[in-house]
């Protein structure tokens, strides 16, 4: 295998293993999902291209590749710039800052998560995916299951209390 195919191996190996917390970086500044998907779209072309200056891609291609985000960001606040809910440059820096600074910690709770999600049964992991699916309604969701939406909605507050604790088990085993 060629120097070049080794190169693209790892940076693709890297980009699957940070990208939801790039994701969830560029989420937090950029509530649309399309509008996500095409910043992501550019964050992984402009690291693609300049992967080969990271010095030590295995530690910092994380950070690395939320700096990019954050400048993605900003551009795409600047073509967004004439909508009325803008937010001012300047805090839209402080947040990006902040995302940056926050991404190992979200990392580390993105793994909790899908970790604590797996430990539960099929059917409530099942639950929580069809609840939080951006198409569904939990009136819906309660009468495909023939429930009253106030239980449904009483089962799914159980289930976010379970998966907090679970979250914050796993949080702290991981930073012992």
């Amino acid at each position: 295998m060629s120097t070049t195919d080794d190169n693209n191996e790892e940076f693709l190996r890297l980009l699957a293993r940070h990208d939801p917390a790039i994701r969830a970086y560029v989420r937090a500044s950029i509530p649309d999902p399309a509008d996500v998907a095409d910043v992501m779209q550019n964050v992984s072309v402009i690291a693609w291209k300049k992967f080969s200056v990271l010095d030590n891609p295995e530690t910092d291609f994380g950070r690395w590749a939320c700096v990019i985000a954050r400048y993605e960001i900003m551009k795409f606040r600047r073509g967004k710039a004439r909508d009325r809910l803008v937010l001012d440059p300047d805090i839209v820096e402080r947040i990006a800052d902040e995302g940056i600074e926050e991404a190992p910690e979200r990392e580390s709770w993105i793994k909790a998560l899908q970790y604590c999600m797996e430990k539960l049964p099929e059917s409530r992991r099942a639950l929580l995916v069809e609840a939080y699916h951006p198409d569904s309604s939990i009136k819906e969701l309660a009468a495909g299951m023939n429930k009253n939406p106030n239980a449904l909605y009483q089962t799914l507050s159980r289930l976010r209390l379970s998966l907090v604790d679970c979250i914050e088990r796993q949080t702290r085993q991981q930073s012992t």
